[in-house]
């Protein structure tokens, strides 16, 4: 089938581990022509806003990359008017569409394709809920609820399915959109496969381990992703420290910011602290294999589903709409920010194998195969797909 995908809300990085880059990895793999249509403004590795280096081409994937420039009218342009997208789903004449994310204006010229193409599936993921996309000033509501939800609204008779990544995203759908619930379901970010070696798990856990100056059986909790105040890392840190347990070791991964920096620095020369800094995307998997538990006390990242993808039992901070990373109880959630609430609860799963044990289970079993990229690919584009509980050895 034709498949393209609609990045012009925000625009499509190569080389990213974002949900638009492993979808339509997967949708080729599967067989699917497919094509990307994305801004010709990107951002580097350093998250700076560039012009795209090229505008036309094939990628590593197999995959076409084809860019569309705004609208040169400031206003529209800001709004997300982009030229000559209906034009270019003439050319391509597609099967499906998959939109990620429908803030921004252009969303229209789809809507027109799709009345004249009856056949076409359409697709429309959301990222926005009420933290990242707030409403809470006339100008938010103005942009969200009547410019953006105008022609998401006006998709309703076309689309057949308006995916939320989150419990909490299909909510803020239907609540500022005005989306049919009977429209919305659960599309969950998750784990690229091609990249969980869980077969090899136990010597990717030796050699980590080794090169980091741990014990096998030390009780190894990782966390990482970009370094802020809101991710609350520092706090994880903090409290493994104050533990003092000999045997429980933190890994951290990422970037601090330029607030954390410090903070981070000093805290990292603890014996308890392994700090191994930046470290590849397609990598953070292996470090999740070698390790006994994820804790993420702050806010939201797509490593969250990543490490539950690897089979990892975790702590979250709770938030409204955020449940879905605990699969039939894989998972456990902080209510604040206290660095001795987190240590309770690491040490609960310390001194309680147990109780670590089902945990574990839960999260092979059942948590892997719901964040797995491989079967959301299929669901994605309107597959049946039964997450079935999988037996990992």
């Amino acid at each position: 089938m034709e498949i393209v995908h609609i990045c012009l809300a925000a625009s499509y990085v190569e080389g990213f581990g974002y949900q638009e880059n492993i979808l339509s990895q997967f949708h080729a793999e599967m067989g699917h022509k497919v094509t990307v249509l994305t801004s010709d403004k990107v951002f580097n590795s350093k998250y700076e806003k560039t012009k795209r280096e090229k505008s036309d081409y094939i990628n590593d994937y197999g995959i076409r990359v084809k860019t569309l420039k705004r609208d040169k009218n400031l206003r529209k342009g800001r709004f997300g008017f982009f030229d000559h997208l209906y034009e270019e789903l003439e050319k391509i004449k597609p099967e499906i569409i998959f939109v990620h994310g429908g803030q921004f204006y252009s969303l229209k010229d789809i809507v027109v394709y799709c009345k004249k193409h009856v056949g076409v599936s359409l697709f429309i993921d959301q990222h926005a809920d009420y933290y990242n996309t707030p409403v809470n000033t006339f100008k938010t509501k103005l942009t969200q609820r009547y410019v953006y939800g105008h022609w998401m609204r006006k998709a309703i008779p076309y689309a057949k399915k308006y995916w939320g990544v989150t419990p909490w995203r299909c909510q803020y759908m239907k609540e500022v959109y005005g989306i049919p619930e009977d429209k919305i379901d659960l599309l969950v970010m998750g784990g690229d496969d091609r990249y969980i070696h869980y077969d090899k798990r136990l010597e990717l856990r030796t050699s980590i381990r080794e090169r980091l100056n741990i014990n096998e059986d030390d009780f190894v909790v990782i966390s990482g992703g970009k370094i802020d105040k809101t991710k609350n890392i520092h706090w994880l840190m903090r409290a493994v420290i104050k533990m003092d347990k000999p045997d429980i070791k933190l890994i951290v991964f990422g970037q601090p910011n330029d607030d954390m920096q410090k903070e981070i620095k000093e805290l990292s020369e603890d014996s308890h602290i392994r700090n191994i800094g930046w470290i590849d995307s397609t990598k953070v998997y292996d470090y999740f294999l070698a390790s006994d538990l994820v804790v993420f006390p702050g806010t939201h990242s797509v490593l969250w589903e990543q490490a539950c993808a690897c089979g990892l039992p975790g702590i979250f901070k709770k938030w409204d709409g955020m449940q879905h990373v605990n699969v039939n109880g894989s998972a456990l959630f902080i209510e604040s920010d206290s660095e001795d609430e987190l240590g309770e609860r690491i040490l609960s799963l310390y001194a309680d194998k147990s109780k670590y044990s089902r945990m574990k289970e839960a999260a092979v079993k059942d948590a892997m195969a719901v964040f797995s990229y491989k079967l959301i690919a299929k669901k994605a584009i309107g597959e049946n797909v039964t997450l079935v509980k999988e037996s990992r050895s």
